[in-house]
């Protein structure tokens, strides 16, 4: 029910909009019904007209025209928050559903295509995370400054749970844009900045979004060397660092992998095992990794067993997220050194 009311809403809001930017009229009337848009299309369950549906290829053909109609709105309301966060949520979203993901779907001989769609990737990272930074900075004083001189904990410090979405979104942007260019050495030096946005929002609260910090910690621990994780000041002291040594120390994680793993139990118990996302990451890192094929199989078995109706909230992720795991078992010997003829396999030496 609390979905149908959010897409009526929108579908109002996309209405008004086309009749504000087509026809114009009286500039009291149209910044008005301007902000009327942007509340709704920034509030509490719009991203549900995406998230929720059965059809990927309705929302892949959709969402260029919603983006560009955020942007439109930013640039009437530069100084809403809320409009920032789901601009730049939206163009992440956008960037690693339909882009990134497909973009590394694609066969070897598509290589240049794939090159293409990730350099875009890049970019519409970028584009989201930018417009949650200025987000950001409006709702704290000098924060752009303090981040851009490296000052991360005085960045952070004044932040509670209100903000988690945005640190959430923030980080995933940045991460997002690294992941697919990790050879950029203008963004390496900087990758520790979301892992303290991601770890702060951690500390803020566990459970955001049905365990999605937690999915991300999967592939931060698993992905990354310590070495780019933290930086620390000039007084040789890491804030980050020293929640996340305590952190894990309670939890009794000692390695990166012990702490994907960690992530792994809490995001599954957080979501009910309802959610794929964490079996794909574990299956795609960790169990890579440690060329444990059984252990991938097994992961991404279960994955496939989800069914997307059962967590209708994420429909559309759990359609995309089973897509994914067939396509992992089923291009296994990309990632394992191991004959996969009929029946058992064999080492490969």
């Amino acid at each position: 029910m609390c979905n149908d009311i959010s897409m009526k809403k929108i579908g109002i809001a996309l209405l008004l909009f086309v009749l504000l930017f087509v026809f114009g009229g009286c500039s009291t009337i149209e910044k008005a019904g301007i902000n009327m848009i942007s509340d709704i299309m920034a509030g509490e369950g719009s991203s549900e007209l995406f998230t929720t549906d059965d059809d990927p290829e309705l929302v892949k053909d959709a969402l260029p025209f919603i983006l560009k109609m955020y942007e439109m709105l930013v640039s009437e309301n530069s100084d809403d928050t809320d409009l920032l966060l789901a601009t730049g949520s939206t163009f992440i979203m956008y960037s690693n559903i339909f882009i990134q993901t497909r973009a590394e779907m694609l066969p070897d001989e598509l290589f240049m295509e794939q090159l293409r769609m990730l350099k875009r990737s890049k970019k519409m990272y970028k584009r989201g995370a930018g417009y949650i930074l200025d987000a950001l900075d409006l709702k704290y004083d000098n924060f752009r400054a303090n981040l851009d001189a490296g000052f991360i904990d005085l960045a952070l410090e004044n932040m509670d749970e209100e903000d988690v979405p945005y640190l959430y979104w923030a980080a995933s942007g940045l991460m997002g844009e690294f992941s697919t260019d990790p050879f950029d050495f203008s963004l390496g030096p900087h990758v520790y900045k979301p892992v303290a946005f991601i770890y702060k929002a951690l500390e803020l609260n566990e459970s955001y979004n049905m365990g999605a910090l937690h999915d991300l910690l999967i592939q931060i621990n698993s992905s990354l060397p310590e070495a780019m994780m933290f930086v620390k000041s000039e007084d040789g002291e890491s804030y980050t660092e020293d929640f996340v040594t305590q952190y894990y120390l309670s939890r009794n994680a000692a390695t990166p992998f012990d702490r994907a793993r960690y992530h792994f139990e809490q995001s599954v118990e957080i979501s009910e095992g309802l959610s794929a996302a964490p079996y794909i990451s574990l299956a795609a890192t960790v169990a890579v990794n440690e060329q444990d094929y059984d252990e991938f199989e097994r992961l991404l078995t279960r994955a496939l067993e989800i069914d997307p109706e059962q967590f209708p909230e994420m429909r559309l992720a759990g359609l995309i997220y089973r897509d994914k795991a067939q396509w992992l078992l089923d291009h296994r010997s990309d990632y394992f050194l191991l004959d996969f003829g009929e029946g058992e396999f064999n080492e490969i030496f």
